[in-house]
C-alpha cells in the first residue's frame, strides 16, 4: 500500500508540474502587443494597437478545417493607485477568423460585424493586428496633469470554439493564444 500511495503522490506531483508550466511553453504562440498608443483629436482621444499574432500548428489545422478562431482585444485606460488600479475606460473588440474551403479564402469578422476577405493567413492576420477603438474616450475621462496607463490584452476566446474541442483547448499548450496585458505609461 505504501508504494501505491507513493506512485500516486509522484503522479500528482508531475502532473501538477506539468498543468503548472503549460503557460510558459505558450510564449511561442500567445498573441504580443507590440505596442499601443492615445492618439488625441481635438477634445477626444482614441486607443491605437498593434498586436502579432502567431498561431500554432494545431490552431492552423483546426482554422483550415473550417473551425472559427476568436480573439476579444482588451483596452483599459488605467490610473494606478497605491493598492490597486482603477480603470477609467474600458473597450473590448471581438475578431473572428475563419477559413472558407469552397473559396480558399480567409475571413475577418470585425468588431462593427464587418467581413473581409482575404487569400492569406498572413493577410488576414496582418489586417487584424492593426486595431483602433471606434468609440471615443470622453474628454471627461482624461484629467490634465494626471498619470494614466493604457493597457491592452489580446484574449483568445476558447469559448467560441465547437463544443468538442473546448476542453482540449483549455488543457492543451497550443491553444494558448492569448497575450499578457502590456502596459503604456501616459501623461495628460
Amino acid at each position: 500500500m505504501p508504494s501505491c500511495a507513493k506512485r500516486f503522490s509522484q503522479s500528482l506531483f508531475a502532473l501538477c508540474l506539468a498543468l503548472g508550466s503549460a503557460p510558459a511553453w505558450a510564449g511561442n504562440y500567445a498573441a504580443r502587443i507590440e505596442y499601443a498608443e492615445l492618439q488625441t483629436e481635438g477634445d477626444t482621444a482614441t486607443i491605437a494597437s498593434q498586436i502579432e499574432y502567431r498561431l500554432s500548428p494545431v490552431a492552423k489545422v483546426a482554422l483550415d478545417k473550417g473551425v472559427p478562431l476568436t480573439w476579444d482585444v482588451v483596452m483599459e485606460l488605467r490610473e494606478p493607485g497605491w493598492l490597486w488600479d482603477s480603470v477609467a475606460y474600458r473597450s473590448k473588440q471581438r475578431y473572428r477568423l475563419q477559413f472558407h474551403a469552397l473559396l480558399n479564402q480567409y475571413a475577418v469578422q470585425t468588431p462593427q460585424n464587418h467581413s473581409e476577405m482575404f487569400l492569406t493567413l498572413s493577410a488576414a492576420l496582418h489586417f487584424m493586428a492593426s486595431v483602433r477603438d471606434q468609440q471615443p474616450i470622453p474628454a471627461a475621462v482624461l484629467q490634465p496633469g494626471r498619470y494614466y496607463q493604457l493597457a491592452v490584452r489580446s484574449e483568445f476566446n476558447r469559448e467560441a470554439l465547437p463544443i468538442p474541442l473546448r476542453p482540449v483547448a483549455y488543457l492543451d499548450h497550443r491553444w494558448f493564444l492569448s497575450s499578457h496585458w502590456s502596459l503604456w505609461p501616459i501623461q495628460k
